[in-house]
């Protein structure tokens, strides 16, 4: 993905997104699965999932790049309502990703756009590991996370998660559940209305 279409889709959510309370329930917090270019998609899956906050259709957010890591396509994953917020008030981004899929240094990733500083980019590899386990169907989980408060109170204006390595770095797919922005967490798309 390059970094001009990259940057487009950060202007787009910051642009949309207003200015939360953050709160009780987050919720000015949602979470649009999104994408653009040749062989990329993105949505929530049922069946796929670890066990679901509500209801029992046990989803994961899917982000596929079916193509060569070169081709301008991305599948992402818009937090809306996050502009406005700090980082040291958000803490932890985090996410479980399923092992079948990939989890490279660029994909998937986190991407932090703040005022008056340059993005953040950290990738499912550079994150911390905190472990691996198993859902109800066996399939192997592992989260990882990354601390915003090292941020201090730099302000948030956009955050995204972006796949973009294709299938000539892995699998060109990922899984990812228990996905985490500070204390609102997303199990399934149920939870942008929670």
């Amino acid at each position: 993905m390059t970094r001009a279409r990259l940057a487009l889709v950060a202007a787009a959510a910051a642009t949309l997104a207003m200015a939360p309370a953050w709160g009780a329930g987050n919720s000015g917090l949602k979470l649009h699965p999104d994408g653009f270019g040749p062989n990329t998609y993105s949505s929530w899956k049922a069946g796929e999932g670890e066990t679901d906050s509500t209801g029992g259709s046990s989803q994961a957010l899917y982000l596929q790049k079916m193509t060569l890591t070169a081709t301008g396509s991305a599948a992402v994953a818009v937090f809306d309502g996050i502009a406005g917020m700090t980082a040291s008030g958000v803490g932890q981004l985090a996410f479980d990703w399923r092992t079948d899929g990939h989890c490279g240094a660029g994909a998937p990733r986190f991407n932090i756009t703040f005022q008056n500083m340059p993005t953040v980019f950290v990738g499912c590899q550079g994150m911390t590991d905190e472990g691996q386990h198993q859902d109800a169907q066996g399939r192997t989980w592992d989260r990882r996370s990354i601390d915003l408060s090292t941020f201090g109170d730099a302000t948030i204006q956009s955050l995204i998660i972006v796949f973009d390595e294709g299938t000539d770095q892995g699998q060109g797919f990922v899984y990812l559940d228990n996905i985490q922005v500070g204390n609102k967490v997303w199990t399934s798309a149920a939870d942008n209305g929670r």
